[in-house]
């Protein structure tokens, strides 16, 4: 990023849990860069490539063809968080907005409303660490 270089992150940090591949609530590390960077998130949209290749799954689907569909975005504003000094709830709206941003393209491409609420990875794990020790 300080070299001008494009960077891909995933703010997730994981593939989704969603049982129907909706973005999870995002970890805070992109919006970070990006505001101590100044560097502006580009938004990115992707939907088919679960078709060739399943989250969690090793088989590899090739055939018959798959159409890939993929959504660009303008820069998430974070413009009136750019000058305040970086804290956990400056993070989480930046985050909050970036991941907006990329389901609204989701949503676009998908032709369908995502969820009203997201899953959160952290609670996620937690309750299936509980279902995997009972």
């Amino acid at each position: 990023v300080k070299d001008g270089e494009t960077v891909v992150m995933y703010p997730e940090g994981t593939i989704t849990r969603d049982p129907k591949l909706w973005p999870m609530v995002g970890r805070t590390g992109a919006a970070r860069i990006a505001l101590m960077s100044g560097a502006p998130v580009i938004p990115i949209a992707m939907w088919g490539p679960q078709e060739v290749m399943g989250p969690y799954v090793k088989e590899f689907r090739i055939f018959p063809r798959k159409t890939m569909h993929v959504n660009i975005g303008e820069p998430v504003d974070l413009d009136d968080l750019r000058e305040l000094p970086i804290s956990s709830e400056v993070l989480t709206e930046a985050t909050t907005r970036i991941i907006d941003d990329i389901t609204a393209l989701l949503a676009q491409l998908r032709g369908e409303a995502p969820p009203d609420q997201r899953i959160d990875f952290k609670t996620w794990k937690e309750a299936n660490k509980q279902e995997d020790s009972t």
